[in-house]
């Protein structure tokens, strides 16, 4: 059994794992394979108080492209800042790939195969990165 001491995981910093809504979209298909937005949250300490930050990634829907198998598009960080998000799936494989860039560099990525809830978990636990746009919150 492994004990938990919630207070002290704050105070380190708790990422988490969002699963994204899929489109829906009779008129454009093409886009039921990606999500409605992505968020990235983490819970820390800043300047000595308890926040919680959050980033959410709109799509970028100029920037859809289908070669062959492979369909991706970017997402951008509604903070701004240079953060954006690209999201890749392999329609034959049934696979995503996805990597999030945080001011110009690639901060992690993730890789799924037939699992939207999973793939997405592992997205999204990757949290917020140094020098990403969000809003913070305090929490008590």
């Amino acid at each position: 059994m492994v004990k938990v001491d919630f207070k002290e995981s704050l105070d380190k910093g708790v990422f988490f794992g969002f699963v994204p809504h899929r489109f829906e979209m009779k008129q454009f298909p093409e886009f039921n394979n990606f999500p409605y937005n992505v968020l990235f949250m983490r819970y820390g300490i800043r300047d000595g108080k308890r926040v919680s930050g959050s980033a959410t990634y709109e799509p970028e829907f100029w920037t859809y492209k289908k070669e062959g198998d492979l369909s991706s598009m970017r997402y951008h960080n509604i903070y701004g800042g240079d953060s954006y998000l690209t999201i890749v799936y392999d329609e034959k494989e049934k696979k995503y790939v996805g990597e999030k860039f945080v001011g110009g560099k690639s901060v992690g990525s993730a890789y799924g195969v037939e699992d939207w809830n999973m793939f997405f978990m592992h997205l999204t636990a990757l949290g917020l990165s140094q020098g990403e746009q969000c809003e913070f919150k305090g929490i008590a």
